[in-house]
C-alpha cells in the first residue's frame, strides 16, 4: 500500500541530497560571514559523533531556543559541512515556525532542502497534525529530529520550565529505540530572545544525553518525560551561568 507521508519525506530527502553540495557550503559561508564562533568546536563535534556512533538513531535532539536561526547554528556545530555532504542522513530534520520562513520563497526553498518540516503554532489542527505525523514517521524510520521543547523562543531568555510541549515526551514513550540528546546553546551577548544573534557572536554549546524514564501511563507519562527533558536543559543552563560567574 502506498504511504503518502513516507513518499513525501523520501522525496524531500532526495531533493535535499541532490542540493547538499550547495546548501552545506552555503551554511558554512553564512556562519563565517556573520562572524559566529563556537567554543571548543572540535570537542563538541567529537562528543556528538561519539553519541551517534554508539546509537545510529533515531535521536531526538532537544535544544533551548533563543533565536530564529538556532537550528542552523546547531547543525553547523554538530558536524563539519563536508560530513553532511558525504553523509546526508546526519542532517537532522527540524520543525521551524512556518510564519518565520514561508514568506520568502527562496528562504522557504532552502528550508525545504535542509530537511525542515514547517509547523504553524496554534494553526489549523489538521495541518499541525500532519506535521506531527511526519515527525513520528521520521523517528520510526530511524531518522534524527531536532526540536525545541519549549515550543517557541523563550521570552525571558531562560529555559521555560512551566510552559512546554508534551510531544517530545509522547515520542519517547511511544516510539521504540528513541534516544534523547539535549543541547544548550547560548551566545555571550544573548540576554533574551531575538531574531538573530549579534554579529561576531561567540557561543557556548553543551551536549548531554538525556535518559527520561517514568512509571506513569498515558498523558501523565508524556508530561513526565517531557518535564525531565526540560529540566535537564534548565540544569545545563544553570551550569552555564555558574561557569560564567
Amino acid at each position: 500500500m502506498d504511504d503518502p507521508i513516507k513518499q513525501s519525506l523520501d522525496f524531500q530527502e532526495n531533493m535535499g541530497r541532490l542540493a547538499v553540495l550547495f546548501t552545506a557550503p552555503l551554511l558554512f559561508v553564512a556562519i563565517k560571514l556573520a562572524g559566529y564562533r563556537i567554543r571548543d568546536l572540535k570537542q563538541i563535534r567529537r562528543q556528538v559523533d561519539s553519541l551517534m556512533r554508539r546509537h545510529r538513531g533515531p535521536w531526538l535532539i532537544c535544544a533551548n531556543h533563543l533565536t530564529l536561526i538556532d537550528s542552523f547554528i546547531l547543525a553547523y556545530a554538530m558536524f563539519p559541512a563536508y560530513r553532511y555532504m558525504i553523509h546526508f542522513h546526519l542532517v537532522p530534520w527540524n520543525m521551524p515556525e512556518a510564519m518565520n520562513f514561508s514568506r520568502n520563497l527562496v528562504v522557504g526553498g532552502l528550508c525545504y532542502l535542509t530537511k525542515c518540516i514547517p509547523v504553524t503554532r496554534g494553526g489549523d489542527r489538521d495541518v499541525v497534525r500532519q506535521s506531527l505525523e511526519k515527525c513520528v514517521r521520521l523517528l520510526e524510520m530511524g531518522e534524527n529530529l531536532m526540536i525545541f521543547p519549549e515550543g517557541t523562543r523563550s521570552r525571558t531568555g531562560r529555559v521555560n520550565t512551566r510552559d512546554f510541549t508534551y510531544n517530545v515526551g509522547r515520542w519517547v514513550c511511544n516510539i521504540e529505540n528513541v534516544r534523547v540528546m539535549c543541547i544548550y546553546l547560548r551566545g555571550d551577548g544573548q540576554t533574551t530572545y531575538s531574531d538573530f544573534p549579534r554579529f561576531g557572536e561567540k557561543f557556548t554549546m553543551m551536549v548531554e544525553q538525556c535518559r527520561p524514564h517514568t512509571r506513569l501511563k498515558g498523558l501523565r507519562a508524556h508530561r513526565d518525560c517531557a518535564r525531565q527533558i526540560i529540566e535537564q536543559l534548565a540544569g545545563m543552563e544553570k551550569r552555564y551561568f555558574a561557569a560564567r560567574g
